[in-house]
């Protein structure tokens, strides 16, 4: 490659880590602040051109890229991480994610030589109306998640998880009818077995 060549691809990397940087301090750093009360976080992901259709967003949540939907009454509780890079996810309403709950929308797959491709690939990752999910729940590159669902503490979601079931472990299986005191305690909001 020519060094006019390398120079320009030199420079359009570093804008791009420009940006990337600028909307880390802006939505993780600042607006994610525990000093940031929710409504002023709210405005400040509006600004930044997310579609936030609800103020609780709690401090420490990370998010990458543009291509974010949360509907109304949604909860996205401390530390959560919503990889949006280039993909693109959608929380439905009167949902709650959990403290350290993980939604991703990049996936590398396999190249021609069976290897990890390089170039990764981004995929919607869907989250329906009034889903549960417990604390440090993973759902991985599109996932559906559909409404009503519950997903227990620590669980990995991949492919499709019914509506209304109730989910456990890694990967998620439903577990409706288990004597799980977690799962129990994820869907009554902790409240004592009667």
């Amino acid at each position: 490659m020519t060094r006019p060549g390398l120079v320009g691809r030199a420079l359009g990397a570093l804008r791009l880590d420009l940006a990337i940087a600028l909307r880390h301090v802006l939505l993780d750093l600042l607006a994610g602040s525990a000093l940031v009360p929710r409504p002023l976080r709210w405005a400040v992901y509006r600004a930044a051109g997310l579609d936030v259709q609800t103020a609780n967003v709690f401090s420490g949540v990370r998010i990458t890229g543009r291509g974010l939907r949360i509907g109304r009454r949604t909860f996205v509780n401390h530390d959560c991480y919503l990889d949006v890079a280039r993909g693109r996810v959608e929380i439905g309403e009167d949902c709650h994610l959990g403290p350290g709950v993980m939604v991703l929308t990049a996936t590398h797959g396999r190249d021609e030589g069976g290897r990890a491709a390089k170039v990764a690939d981004y995929l919607t990752t869907r989250i329906e109306d009034e889903v549960w999910l417990g604390a440090r729940v993973t759902v991985l590159p599109g996932a559906v998640v559909e409404r009503g669902a519950v997903v227990a503490a620590g669980a990995v979601v991949r492919g499709r998880l019914a509506s209304g079931g109730t989910y456990a472990g890694v990967p998620a299986r439903r577990v409706d009818g288990s004597p799980s005191t977690a799962v129990h305690a994820v869907t009554t909001g902790g409240t004592a077995r009667p």
